[in-house]
């Protein structure tokens, strides 16, 4: 990965679009240089309000989007000193301008459809936006590249087993999430969609920082993946519970809303939980936690961390209830609670605020 400069203040324009530019462009400059540059790379770009698309060869749908949610544009980066680790007192919008830049990589050596979306991050307004256009591509499955960590692939509403097992059997590990751009283009398009760990952590924060380790892993295994022949999959609704038995999940922006917030769309408002007994424990991270007082988990197995603070509770990543003689804990729907479930970052909002 050349760049520019290990730490430096941007002061040209003539710097070509690598991964220190990439980052500090601003949205609407980045959409023009990436046009630009897929252009440069023969692709047929087509430039719409809220997003950009560009048909390929490969059956495969490569997503990121442009915005983050820092305020002012990058300008100093600032490497470790093994070079692996990217940060900026400005934010360094790892998320998502990483997924862009793997995108970018991976379409040099397979030849896949390309697009990019506009704010993601205020309700997926460009994703919207291409889900009235007239754009279907044939495709196979979607891969967007918007997700923290390493290893995660993320589903969302889609629940085909055969996609999942195909994803996973490329070394990644399904893991949940609440909201990306695939969330809304998935279901229109019909097609099976994953999102993979773009290598960011501490997104959505000023000390967010980039493992470009893990940015260059996955992309090695992303092509691998893309470059792998496989059939069409299905985009398969995920099946939900309610006092009223089954339903199909389905996004609010299927039903006419099309900006909810991500809270709004795929979040239930209060979910079945079970609160785990005293003889369970919790494996968070690898490590071992005897304490579970305010820990809750799902029909899934999923974890919840309960804050009674805010009456609500949200998703625990990378965790697992066991019982005490070490089997995985069962979820029993005769104990469960109805419990407001509210993302991670609406937490920390309203936190800050009590």
């Amino acid at each position: 990965m050349k760049e520019c400069n290990r730490k430096t203040e941007d002061t040209t324009v003539s710097c070509p679009l690598n991964f220190e530019r990439i980052l500090r462009l601003p949205q609407k400059e980045l959409k023009a240089a990436l046009a630009e540059e897929l252009r440069i790379r023969g692709y047929q770009v087509k430039v719409k309000g809220g997003f950009l698309y560009a048909p390929g060869e490969l059956p495969v749908l490569l997503i990121a989007h442009l915005d983050t949610v820092h305020h002012y544009p990058v300008k100093h980066i600032c490497y470790s000193k093994d070079g692996k680790i990217v940060m900026s007192p400005e934010g360094i919008g790892g998320d998502d301008r990483a997924g862009v830049y793997m995108v970018l990589d991976i379409i040099k050596q397979a030849r896949c459809h390309v697009l990019f979306c506009e704010d993601e991050e205020t309700g997926g307004q460009g994703a919207q936006k291409f889900t009235r256009s007239r754009i279907s591509p044939e495709i196979n499955y979607m891969v967007e590249m918007d997700r923290h960590g390493a290893n995660d692939a993320v589903f969302y509403g889609c629940d085909n087993p055969d996609f999942t097992e195909f994803v996973c059997g490329f070394g990644f590990q399904q893991a949940y999430g609440t909201f990306s751009d695939i969330s809304v283009v998935a279901p229109h398009l019909g097609v099976a969609a994953v999102n993979i760990s773009a290598g960011y952590y501490n997104e959505h924060r000023t000390h967010e920082h980039i493992n470009l380790e893990h940015v260059e892993n996955n992309i090695i295994r992303i092509l691998r993946m893309v470059q792998t022949p496989s059939r069409w999959f299905e985009y398969v609704p995920q099946r939900q519970r309610n006092l009223f038995g089954d339903y199909d999940f389905e996004p609010l922006s299927m039903r006419g809303f099309d900006y909810a917030s991500p809270s709004e769309r795929l979040v239930p408002l209060r979910e079945s939980l079970m609160r785990l007994p005293d003889t369970s424990y919790l494996v968070i991270n690898g490590q071992r936690m005897e304490s579970c007082v305010r820990y809750y988990i799902d029909r899934k197995g999923n974890v919840y961390d309960y804050l009674p603070e805010l009456d609500a509770a949200v998703l625990t990543e990378h965790a697992a209830a066991f019982q005490g003689s070490g089997e995985p804990l069962v979820f029993a729907a005769g104990g469960t609670e109805r419990i407001r479930v509210i993302p991670l970052e609406e937490a920390m909002e309203l936190l800050q605020a009590v």
